[in-house]
């Protein structure tokens, strides 16, 4: 009796596993029809893959084995289902994987060997990244834990740091902090995020200027309206800051609350790859002087010379409202008004040309967080008075040209503003609406 039970059910196996299942071979999927145990599809993505096999009876458990050799499996991964994301792989390599049935009666049956090359996308990675995270700062902590997590930042890139929180640091302290950073993180991370809103400023200095290109005292000795050294970031084609000039872009994960800071974290995610199209306004307001980017903006630039994307326009007025296309918005007033009348797509930015707009929680002009809170996924501001020099705030033509030819927000921001020494950024650093394929 025991035995044909035993036929009966190595019968049922055989006949379960000889379905077949259509699949279709386009673009980035690798599928196939399988009449045995077999791996059908693999999906390829931005540092991952989406594996799908055949699904067997009385299976105990899946185990994948993948690398980046033919025939040589380092990682090991189990599943219960017949699907599986595998996540935290390097774009531009070549992945092998096989895929083991272990079944309840201790049989085993292994697929054959599938092979996907994964893109090569523009822009900083997930794991060029480090997190900084102030572990006296309650909001700090659920911040970088959420930023983790959405952004699978790798656990070595995370430092955890312990400040006070305070508006401002003394140089001394700040150095103590940048010399744990430095020795925490490897080589290979290449930009940071500091996953706070207090303190934002070293002195004189915005804090994501220090941590990026180290503490600059001569204008606070002298006087703000001075010139610093000047960003050597700025302007190029580097995709490797920390490699070429030793310096780490800095931008803080920052909003007026913890739920508008994962708000600004979920449409930086949601922007990668979208290839929006849509405007740039470049604001020539009744604040002359305040409107320097305007009078000065190439006629040139205006219009899609810069990018087929984006329409860049000068607006004599002092609002934008009930717009749906801006994806940049360059204001040239102290406080701007109806910036949440507007409904802005993921991965936008908006910042005004005004002295205090940086002093994220107690400016007596307008916080740059306004434009977080309006729903935009990028902004900047001075920390002190910085006089009206363009080059201390970014400038649009290298901005808007810089993102939408693929870079992060992060990069695009960063190489827009000569003199940063000032200046505070402010968003989800890995946004990349303009993700494109490298070949």
């Amino acid at each position: 009796m025991k035995h044909s039970l035993f036929v009966i059910y190595i019968f049922y196996c055989w006949l379960n596993n000889f379905v077949v299942i259509n699949g279709s071979s386009a673009g980035n999927v690798l599928s196939q029809q399988s009449t045995k145990f077999a791996i059908l599809q693999a999906v390829r993505g931005d540092e991952q893959v989406v594996l799908t096999w055949n699904a067997m009876p009385a299976v105990l458990e899946y185990v994948i084995e993948y690398g980046t050799s033919s025939q040589t499996y380092t990682k090991t991964l189990i599943s219960l289902s017949s699907s599986l994301t595998i996540t935290g792989l390097d774009n531009g390599f070549t992945y092998y994987f096989r895929v083991t049935a272990r079944l309840i009666t201790g049989a085993t049956n292994t697929t054959s060997e599938v092979s996907v090359r994964l893109p090569r996308l523009s822009g900083l990675r997930p794991r060029e990244l480090g997190l900084l995270i102030n572990d006296n700062d309650p909001e700090s902590v659920i911040i970088g834990e959420y930023y983790r997590t959405r952004r699978h930042i790798p656990s070595q890139n995370i430092v955890h740091l312990n400040i006070s929180t305070k508006v401002q640091l003394s140089s001394a302290e700040f150095l103590v902090l940048k010399d744990q950073v430095d020795r925490s993180l490897s080589t290979t991370v290449q930009a940071l995020a500091i996953a706070w809103k207090i303190p934002y400023r070293v002195e004189c200095n915005s804090i994501t200027s220090a941590f990026a290109l180290n503490y600059m005292d001569g204008p606070c000795k002298a006087s703000t309206c001075n010139w610093a050294t000047s960003s050597p970031y700025y302007k190029t084609n580097s995709t490797k800051p920390f490699t070429d000039f030793n310096m780490r872009p800095a931008m803080m994960l920052a909003a007026l609350t913890v739920d508008e800071t994962k708000a600004m974290i979920n449409r930086g995610i949601a922007s990668d790859g979208t290839h929006p199209r849509g405007s740039a306004y470049i604001m020539n307001t009744t604040d002359s002087v305040r409107s320097l980017r305007a009078r000065i903006f190439p006629v040139a630039n205006l219009g899609t010379a810069l990018s087929s994307s984006v329409n860049v326009q000068i607006r004599n007025a002092d609002w934008i409202s009930n717009t749906t296309d801006a994806l940049f918005y360059f204001q040239g007033l102290a406080s701007v008004i109806n910036i949440d009348r507007n409904e802005f797509p993921p991965g936008a930015v908006a910042d005004h040309l005004t002295s205090f707009g940086g002093m994220l929680t107690d400016s007596y002009q307008m916080s740059a967080l306004k434009f977080i809170a309006g729903g935009t996924t990028g902004t900047f501001g001075t920390v002190t008075e910085p006089c009206a020099y363009a080059q201390k705030f970014p400038d649009p033509t290298i901005m808007i040209e810089y993102y939408t030819k693929g870079e992060t927000l992060i990069e695009a921001y960063w190489k827009s503003v000569l003199q940063t020494f000032q200046g505070i950024f402010v968003g989800e650093p890995l946004a990349n609406p303009w993700k494109q394929e490298i070949v």
